[in-house]
């Protein structure tokens, strides 16, 4: 069973590459990018609930659908100990997934830019 902020990563890293490239412009992209760090969390929701704590373990041992929870379960098998590399890792892959999209967002077309230096361009008479 990984750490949590494993999945958190995990959660936010591939929400942030979904923002990214398949939604470019959805509003509040860093709120939802947060969403999908803890949208990954769900699952380990019986380590604080207050009711069916029980239940609620028994779901997250043994349901597939935990991988509904961006891979849940695929995590925690893959990462029985609770390794602090694996959590290292995954924190790097958000944070790699973030230089991406950033750098993705802040691409101007060349049309766009052809236009904008012709614009500013003072030598040109209009």
């Amino acid at each position: 069973m990984s750490i949590a902020i494993a999945h958190f990563a995990l959660g936010a890293g591939l929400t942030t590459l979904a923002v990214a490239f398949l939604l470019p412009n959805v509003p509040f992209p860093r709120t939802v990018i947060l969403a999908g760090g803890g949208w990954g969390m769900v699952p380990d929701f019986h380590w604080v609930s207050p009711v069916a704590t029980d239940r609620l373990r028994e779901i997250h041992q043994s349901s597939p659908l935990t991988d509904l929870f961006w891979f849940h379960r695929t995590l925690d098998a893959l990462d029985p100990g609770d390794s602090k590399t694996v959590a290292a890792g995954l924190l790097l892959f958000f944070l790699a997934a973030t230089a991406l999209a950033e750098w993705r967002s802040y691409r101007v077309p060349e049309p766009v830019a052809d236009a904008y230096d012709t614009y500013l361009d003072v030598s040109v008479e209009k």
